[in-house]
């Protein structure tokens, strides 16, 4: 089988799969929002993105090694495996032991306790960080796909069960450590393999992996401050309310990433010789990327008012304006991802990505945050913006992809997607007054009568990509 039918059945079963859990996930965070507090989703979004930052320290970059090297053998994946159990064994203990200072550092009682139950899934991590590579690296998505599908289930509906009984923030803690268990178990029923605790022959994964979570490491405290800094400044459910709108926002967004980087990794791996044809793949891969994710984000965005009401409550209403705005951002944020995903599976690492995104990032967030959510929110574009600006030219350039080629993948769904916007923001002046039941079904029949039929004739051919993935899927 060819690398691209490959990439074709990896996106069919990682997708089929990935729908589902996302399907199943929307429902189960409706109503789970309902039944808690916007405190509740605060401290667990403190709590995360402490957990987040130190397990990518102690994964070490440890399953890309793995996935990225030409060659492997038996010895070194054991000691890989060993070293894996003893960074995730030693950072969780660490983690749970410090727990107290960041509830001193926040100002928030139950945090330490919320962490310490959440470090967990370090020793989850810690066993299935070799058999998931291995899956990876093999191309397995089948597999990796119904792992991924039964671990979303099991996290959705634990998290469920627990709020209809009065859990709070504990269905949100013990739902995620479901998920990781079931996981962590499932995948190591595939590859497993036997850890030996001795170093020496993993110098070349340490280098590798150390490089690339180094960046990982800077990249996650840098990108994820905005919520270290809201839990600082800003009270709990202020912090809920930003982290639900963030989330809601970059839910798609995750999906879709998640899927696309599990398959395009490895294919990159492979293709990392062949440049031109890597470019080709690329250049198409951001075209149908755009062409899905503009009208969906920009829809998101446009209706945001109406959605955040209808969907989650009064009680979040102030969540409306940071997912709209967040939301508008999300296309370019994709692009960006996949282009850093190629250069990550090509070796071509670039820390002065990282220390652009450190410069700007926690600045603007520090001067958002003195206009409570909102300002916070409009901070995190603006920073983005800027950012992205400055690094995906560096990377294309790193890829010899004209970055003015990529824009041009882009156009026709931005050019389309803007008068889907413009044309719902004049639907809902003309609908002022009709209940909000009513007003956001008829926006989103504006919305897809502008973007389908506008997009057909402003490019024809796109219908052909589709056309040509959709025979793909079904062969």
């Amino acid at each position: 089988m060819s690398i691209e039918r490959q990439a074709i059945s990896g996106l069919k079963w990682t997708g089929a799969a990935r729908f589902v859990s996302q399907t199943v996930s929307w429902v189960v965070t409706l109503i789970v929002v309902r039944l808690l507090a916007p405190a509740d989703y605060g401290v667990m979004a403190v709590s995360a993105v402490i957990i987040s930052i130190f397990s990518t320290a102690a994964e070490l970059g440890l399953g890309a090694s793995l996935v990225q090297a030409p060659t492997l053998d038996r010895a070194a994946l054991a000691r890989v495996a060993g070293l894996a159990i003893l960074l995730n064994v030693g950072l969780g203990a660490v983690v749970a032991l410090a727990a107290p200072l960041a509830g001193l550092f926040f100002n928030e009682a139950i945090l330490p306790r919320v962490i310490q139950v959440s470090s967990l899934h370090f020793v989850l991590a810690a066993v299935s960080i070799v058999p998931q590579a291995l899956a990876y690296r093999d191309m397995n998505f089948r597999w990796s796909a119904s792992i991924e599908l039964v671990a979303g289930l099991a996290s959705n509906v634990v998290t469920l069960l627990l709020a209809l009984h009065g859990a709070g923030v504990w269905s949100l803690v013990v739902g995620s450590l479901a998920g990781a268990a079931v996981r962590s178990a499932l995948f190591m029923r595939g590859q497993n393999v036997r850890p030996v605790f001795r170093l020496g022959g993993v110098g070349r994964h340490v280098t590798y992996g150390g490089a690339l979570a180094t960046s990982r490491l800077i990249g996650q405290v840098i990108n994820q401050s905005d919520v270290l800094i809201a839990g600082r400044f800003l009270t709990p459910s202020a912090v809920g309310l930003y982290s639900v709108s963030l989330h809601l926002a970059t839910l798609p967004m995750q999906r879709v990433m998640s899927i696309v980087n599990q398959v395009v990794f490895p294919i990159v791996a492979r293709l990392q010789d062949d440049r031109p044809r890597l470019r080709e793949r690329l250049l198409s891969g951001l075209r149908l990327l755009g062409f899905v994710s503009v009208p969906v984000m920009w829809g998101i965005s446009s209706i945001a008012p109406e959605l955040v009401e209808l969907a989650l409550g009064p009680t979040w209403q102030e969540a409306a304006y940071p997912l709209r705005v967040v939301s508008l951002l999300i296309p370019l944020r994709m692009v960006s991802g996949i282009i850093s995903t190629t250069i990550i599976g090509v070796g071509a690492l670039d820390l002065w990505n990282t220390a652009i995104n450190l410069l700007v990032l926690p600045i603007c967030f520090l001067i958002g945050v003195q206009w409570g959510v909102n300002g916070l929110a409009t901070a995190w574009a603006i920073a983005l913006l800027v950012v992205l600006s400055m690094t995906i030219p560096r990377n294309c350039a790193k890829l010899e992809v004209p970055v003015l080629e990529v824009a041009r993948t882009l156009r026709d769904p931005v050019v389309v997607g803007g008068a889907m916007y413009a044309m719902v923001t004049v639907g809902r002046m003309l609908l002022n007054g009709v209940a909000n039941g009513y007003k956001l079904p008829a926006l989103i029949v504006i919305g897809a009568a502008v973007y389908v039929p506008g997009l057909s004739l402003l490019n024809r051919t796109m219908w052909t990509d589709v056309q040509r993935l959709y025979t793909a899927f079904r062969s």
